[in-house]
């Protein structure tokens, strides 16, 4: 029986998506992304050690086992035997002992039983995405934390370049070399700078305590995130791929639950026997005896019931055709947007980060040389710390949608190594 129910979902998904399959020529299969890179052993160490404490994770394996429960619970019979002993005394001494057992004889129990290992598969399924979920929200923790760390430190140093800058200019100005106007100037830069500085840190004080919540216990030093994350791939056969992905088990798994729930609405209209079987004596006389009792289910036939059960089914099967159409258009966007931020992030790294460092250096000596003016000069510094900020922007961004894209293709946890 229960090997029948563990074939329903892939059976279930052919029926969903076979107009899809069609329609694109796409053999049904089972394909899973294979990832040229996976997480540095450090990463992986301290978040399985956070993983392992955690309560989401404790509360997703609460709920594994509860269902779990829920299938020997069902597997149990129906009806327990009840016994019955009477004793009267009177004008004729009469006792007598009953014992009764009702019958099962609608299949109740089987029914029970094939919806709780539906329902287990679903459970087995939202213990994978919540394990999931927890690690992409610790890896996103970190990301947000170190990108607005970096940010933070370079508004200090871009702070620290203005007070220079306005230091220099006030000297400059007494000197007779500035006018007020640039006078003016730098001292405005400088205060943008107090203020992006403060910005900055606050961020970064945010970002703190959201990961905090997400830690439960901030650890001495956060690990390294790797600057390079799998490349964005997607199997040959994306219908397949996406069929096997956890939300995807997850949805058909409670249709499955939906359909015997129908079995189990019919066989709950069956009319359960009661057979009662009774010894006993009157005075002398021995007393042997057997009652059979029947339900008669005329008043409440119970079809309501099977009716609302079919409609739910009905509404079940419908909502994960949609969900297989909105997950695959998920995947495939996510997969774009992080293979565009990979290749900007790539770019980068071979132009944007040497030039910035060259370009500071460079204004910095023309300036003081009085070979650029200093609007000029303020000018191309702040764009050089923009630059910068973007570039950690960037990278930010980059992790963000790596981890987005690890999640909706179900690799996170691969690319982790993080065990269940």
């Amino acid at each position: 029986m229960f090997r029948k129910l563990l074939l329903m979902p892939v059976l279930l998904t052919g029926c969903l998506c076979a107009p899809l399959l069609a329609e694109e020529g796409v053999a049904a299969g089972q394909e899973k992304i294979k990832l040229d890179s996976i997480a540095p052993a450090a990463l992986t160490q301290e978040l399985q050690a956070v993983i392992r404490r955690h309560p989401r994770k404790r509360a997703a394996q609460a709920r594994l086992e509860a269902s779990r429960a829920a299938v020997r619970a069902a597997g149990n019979a129906l009806y327990n035997p009840q016994l019955e002993i009477d004793s009267e005394n009177a004008s004729t001494n009469t006792s007598y002992i009953q014992l009764s057992q009702t019958l099962d004889m609608g299949d109740r129990r089987g029914s029970r039983t094939r919806v709780a290992q539906s329902r287990l598969l679903k459970a087995d399924a939202d213990y994978t995405m919540a394990l999931q979920d927890l690690t992409h929200d610790l890896l996103i923790a970190i990301a947000r934390k170190r990108t607005q760390d970096e940010l933070a430190t370079l508004a200090g140093r871009g702070l620290q370049l203005m007070q220079e800058f306005a230091n220099v200019a006030e000297r400059r100005y007494q000197a007779g070399d500035l006018n007020q106007v640039e006078l003016t100037l730098a001292r405005l830069a400088y205060a943008e700078a107090l203020m992006t500085h403060a910005q900055a840190l606050s961020d970064a004080a945010a970002a703190k305590e959201a990961l905090r919540a997400i830690f439960i216990r901030l650890p001495d030093s956060l690990p390294a995130l790797p600057d390079e994350l799998p490349d964005a791939r997607l199997p040959a056969d994306r219908n397949g791929f996406i069929r096997s992905l956890p939300v995807m088990r997850a949805l058909e798994a409670t249709v499955s639950a939906k359909r015997y729930t129908v079995e189990l609405r019919k066989s709950e209209r069956s009319w359960d026997p009661t057979i009662a079987l009774r010894g006993g004596k009157e005075d002398s006389d021995t007393l042997v005896g057997a009652t059979l009792t029947i339900p008669l289910n005329i008043r409440n036939p119970y079809r309501a019931e099977v009716e609302e059960a079919q409609q739910d089914l009905i509404s079940s099967e419908q909502l994960a055709q949609q969900t297989f159409l909105d997950q695959r258009a998920r995947v495939l966007a996510t997969t774009e947007r992080y293979r565009l931020l990979q290749q900007a992030w790539n770019n980068w790294k071979k132009t944007g980060r040497v030039s910035v460092n060259r370009q500071l250096r460079l204004i910095k000596k023309l300036w003081r040389a009085g070979d650029m003016s200093t609007t000029e000069y303020l000018v191309q510094l702040k764009q050089a710390l923009d630059t910068q900020a973007a570039g950690y922007e960037l990278r930010g961004r980059a992790w963000q949608a790596g981890f987005d894209w690890l999640r909706v293709t179900g690799s996170i946890n691969e690319w982790l190594q993080v065990n269940r």
